[in-house]
């Protein structure tokens, strides 16, 4: 318990600081300048998500167990999230992005101390539904990353660029990084849906017609984008409309599923 707090203490209190000098940049007059301390803000970062590294994962193992209760799942979002954003930071430079994922990180990584009252997931299922969370992750930057796309590019085409978008990377990294985050989460997706057919019995009677139905149907979509994307050179516009709507089913196939059992039960 005691690793636990420090790691998520520790991790909320960087991303927290993180925050600050990003939007402390924002406001600077220099705020398109990559002259400034990167180095030692990346090195921040890969600290803070570290400790909440630490701070879940003592908590998320027990006895052969997964314990995905609502404090680890929503911490191990932002986790994914977090690693996904410092991981595109290798080709380009996209740190600025983190204004809007780290105070979420901040503030998810201290729901580690919520008492933890899950029975717990076989490995075997936990590592489908694990899968699954990083695909909604990964893909949910995606669509967030889509939607300040296609934002920024009315605003330059209006000549009418804030202080916030003139902060965020050129047009063509932004698209690079959407493009980047729909591959992988397209290969976490189709992972999650491999392994989930080993657990369907009764797709009826386990009511999992509707949520199956729209994942692979966003499954689809998000493939023939990328089809399209790197045969056909589809991009801009295309690429944030394909992504959106392809979210959006991916949102539906969740949210329709748990509808449905709350009016069935």
């Amino acid at each position: 318990m005691a690793i636990t707090a420090v790691g998520a203490i520790v991790s909320s209190l960087l991303y927290f600081y993180i925050s600050y000098i990003l939007w402390n940049r924002f406001l600077s007059k220099n705020a398109t300048s990559i002259d400034w301390a990167r180095n030692r803000f990346l090195l921040y970062a890969l600290i803070a998500v570290s400790f909440q590294l630490i701070s879940f994962s003592s908590t998320l193992f027990s006895n052969d167990l997964i314990m995905l209760d609502l404090g680890n799942s929503l911490s191990l979002i932002s986790w994914l999230a977090v690693l996904a954003l410092l991981a595109s930071n290798f080709k380009q430079h996209t740190e600025n992005l983190g204004i809007f994922i780290f105070p979420l990180a901040a503030f998810t990584s201290v729901l580690t101390f919520i008492p933890n009252n899950s029975a717990g997931i076989p490995l075997e299922l936990g590592i489908h539904i694990i899968l699954s969370i990083g695909a909604y992750s990964i893909l949910g930057l995606a669509a967030a990353q889509a939607i300040l796309y296609a934002s920024q590019e009315r605003k330059f085409q209006q000549k009418k660029l804030t202080t916030l978008f003139k902060a965020l990377p050129p047009l063509q990294v932004m698209e690079n990084t959407m493009i980047q985050f729909i591959s992988f989460g397209f290969i976490l997706l189709t992972l999650s849906l491999t392994t989930g057919m080993y657990f369907i019995e009764n797709m009826f009677a386990q009511h999992l017609i509707h949520k199956t139905f729209f994942a692979i149907l966003a499954w689809i979509i998000y493939g023939v984008f990328l089809i399209g994307h790197f045969r056909f050179g589809w991009r801009g516009q295309v690429a944030t409309k394909f992504t959106i709507w392809a979210y959006i089913l991916l949102i539906l196939s969740y949210i329709g599923t748990e509808l449905i059992l709350i009016f069935l039960v």
